[in-house]
């Protein structure tokens, strides 16, 4: 009777054991399957943190004149590399071409496995960002010359922007207007043309140095004429041909 008492203890001792080491690597188990997910979503966070330093760059290479850049993604890339494992890598292998109006840019990622399988998606990314502009700086009326300094140089955003906006001119151009353009507004290519200082038939002001004697003497303008163009000249005198360069308000100086 003792014995089979004592053999019941020492067989609930060793369930009581067994359980124990059961409950134990349960735990640890449990414990490795949390650390691996850890360490995926670790790793998901580095990549997306991978993804956007490498796309900002892109895209900063492709849009140089855009300042003050920023996208996002919508979370669906991270949702795309929630799933990657340890090891996996990510490259951008396409980026479209930016729709300025509604700020999309599309980009082809690929995901590669360590087991060498390899998956691509596109991705639609918002770009936003500041370019510059030329806005009247105050009224201006179709025909007048007009120059750099009637217009004012400022950062605005691109979404507002058009394809033919004018970015800069050169300040010692003069050009004109095709309509008018309010003060504020933007200033775009199709509504500008260079302003023409001469005109066909004009009696222009003519200079000429050679050998280090100026000669100044006048002229007829055989055609229309902007600044630093080339044109034809007539002498009235001696009914002779000349080209000279337009620098002035009817003013040309002789080049051959």
């Amino acid at each position: 009777m003792v014995m089979a008492v004592c053999k019941a203890k020492i067989f609930q001792r060793q369930v009581g054991c067994s359980s124990l080491i059961f409950k134990l690597l349960l735990l640890i188990f449990m414990l490795a399957l949390a650390g691996a997910a850890l360490a995926s979503e670790f790793k998901a966070k580095d990549l997306v943190q991978q993804f956007r330093i490498e796309l900002l760059a892109e895209i900063e290479k492709s849009l140089p004149d855009v300042k003050e850049l920023s996208f996002a993604d919508s979370g669906e890339v991270t949702k795309w590399l929630d799933g990657s494992a340890a090891g996996a890598s990510l490259a951008i292998l396409q980026v479209g071409c930016w729709n300025r109006k509604n700020g999309v840019l599309p980009v082809q990622l690929e995901l590669s496995e360590v087991e060498g399988k390899d998956s691509r998606r596109w991705f639609r990314i918002t770009v936003n960002g500041k370019a510059q502009v030329l806005l009247a700086g105050r009224d201006l009326v179709r025909g007048e010359p007009v120059q750099s300094s009637d217009f004012v140089s400022t950062m605005v955003d691109c979404r507002s922007l058009g394809k033919e906006t004018v970015k800069f001119l050169p300040e010692d151009m003069i050009y004109q207007l095709t309509s008018n353009l309010r003060a504020g507004l933007p200033l775009r290519s199709r509504r500008l043309q260079p302003y023409r200082l001469i005109k066909r038939g004009d009696l222009v002001q003519v200079f000429l140095q050679q050998s280090g004697v100026s000669i100044n003497t006048r002229g007829v303008a055989m055609g229309n004429g902007t600044l630093k163009e080339i044109i034809t000249v007539k002498n009235p005198t001696s009914r002779k041909y000349y080209q000279a360069q337009v620098v002035g308000s009817g003013e040309v100086v002789v080049v051959y």
